[in-house]
């Protein structure tokens, strides 16, 4: 985990930790010439603390030594995050087999301009299942055209912005793996502090490594907790569809768990509304109610953020290709959440009222402090039903300058329901505020 190019986070006291021989460690840091000395324990693992300074590009170095001396190098100071979830943020510059990645080949093109700005380390897969707390075949690689490539698309647009906008160097831990559910993250433990759970079918041994209950916490997350980092960027969710139910609970579960292991018990967790897709008819809303459940963890989870795609979905790929949005988005959620630099808003709009009125709602959302758009036609996405609870295509409308929406349809004379979005994709989605950021799908009734 620790090597050359590695990106420490800043102003912190960050672990740096190893295994020896039984022999006192010594470790010195070259930004302050400090020397700090551990003894190793029984197993011989050691773990110190050390000072960081305010991040810089400047490259620094970290001598180790047990009797045998090793000099890490070329270690930059700045903002480290941890890169979490299944395909989506597993999937790379490079795309995959038929299915691009958009503003890719700029991006690579121009990735050797941020060598001293953006690094990263994706923990490799394993097959087995147990508890490792280190990992061998990947390390930190500095930003090129040639290791883009093969990094988080996500997660590295992401990272650029942030470079872009604090002027410093960005580090990212990737540790994801498609196809996972969230019971894979955690452990057993965690898992049945959930109501409803069902622990014995979570653990199933005939479930795959990404699915069964505690897999990935133990060969995926454990072998980076000492890693010291800013803040957690989540995009999972789509294996999870099936129990919706549960989806809340169990990330609310999950959040706090990997903040006590990283004892950090406020550190940011943001994360990805998924994206549309047909998930077999477009026309259901299994997934809508899974993305509800992620909006209803953002009550449960303090200082999280989720950002919306409900603009971005592909109907017959689950892997939309416009992962440019979803690292912009992320990266304002943190700039204005984490870092507080400016007063835009950190997210899409979302739904806070609905009134009916003759025969229209009138919905409010808000994060839109300058106006909903587009102001100059009628919406798409929209259904409005009345006591039969039978929903029908809606028109609507934004009303004048507001942040309110009028939705009505002939068929409803007195509505008493709203839905936006609420489907497995729908097409023509364009209500946003006037930053672009997409509004979050949203229903008002709970039938």
């Amino acid at each position: 985990m620790m090597g050359d190019h590695m990106v420490l986070q800043q102003n912190s006291s960050v672990k740096l930790w190893g295994w020896a021989d039984g022999k006192k460690v010594t470790v010195t840091t070259s930004w302050n010439n400090r020397t700090y000395k551990v003894t190793p324990d029984k197993d011989g693992a050691w773990l110190v603390k050390v000072d960081t300074p305010a991040g810089s590009y400047t490259p620094y170095s970290i001598t180790i030594s047990d009797g045998t001396r090793t000099t890490l190098s070329d270690i930059l100071i700045g903002e480290v995050w941890i890169c979490s979830g299944q395909s989506n943020m597993e999937m790379t510059m490079k795309g995959n087999m038929g299915q691009p990645i958009d503003h890719s080949l700029e991006t690579l093109l121009n990735a050797g301009n941020y060598r001293d700005r953006i690094r990263f380390i994706t923990v490799p897969r394993t097959k087995g299942v147990k508890e490792r707390a280190d990992f061998e075949g990947a390390k930190w690689e500095v930003s090129s055209p040639e290791t883009t490539m093969d990094c988080s698309a996500a997660g590295y647009f992401f990272a650029k912005q942030l470079t872009e906008t604090l002027h410093l160097p960005v580090g990212l831990v990737i540790n994801s793996w498609g196809g996972s559910r969230i019971e894979a993250w955690m452990t057993e433990e965690t898992l049945a502090s959930v109501e409803g759970a069902n622990i014995e079918a979570a653990k199933n041994p005939k479930l795959d490594t990404n699915s069964r209950l505690q897999c990935l916490y133990n060969i995926m997350l454990l072998p980076v907790k000492n890693y010291t980092a800013r803040g957690f960027l989540w995009y999972q969710g789509e294996s999870n569809i099936f129990n919706y139910q549960l989806y809340a609970p169990m990330m609310t579960a999950m959040v706090q768990l990997w903040r006590n292991v990283w004892e950090a018990p406020d550190m940011p967790f943001y994360y990805v509304q998924i994206a549309p897709h047909k998930y077999g008819n477009s026309r259901n809303i299994n997934s809508a109610l899974l993305q509800e459940a992620q909006m209803k963890a953002l009550k449960t989870i303090p200082n999280s953020g989720m950002i919306p795609t409900i603009d971005v979905g592909d109907e017959f790929c689950i892997h939309p290709p416009q992962k440019n949005v979803v690292g912009l988005r992320l990266a304002n959620l943190a700039l204005t959440k984490t870092y507080g630099l400016h007063k835009l808003p950190s997210t899409g709009p979302m739904m806070t009222k609905v009134e009916y009125s003759g025969n229209k709602a009138i919905v409010t959302l808000d994060n839109a402090p300058y106006g909903l758009a587009p102001g100059n036609c009628e919406l798409e996405g929209f259904e409005i039903a009345g006591a039969d609870k039978k929903f029908y295509p809606a028109k609507a409308r934004i009303a004048g300058r507001t942040r309110n929406v009028e939705v009505w349809s002939d068929q409803v004379t007195q509505p008493v329901a709203v839905r936006y979005a609420f489907r497995n994709y729908v097409d023509h989605i364009t209500l946003r505020n006037t930053l672009g950021i997409a509004a979050f799908p949203f229903r008002t009734d709970t039938w």
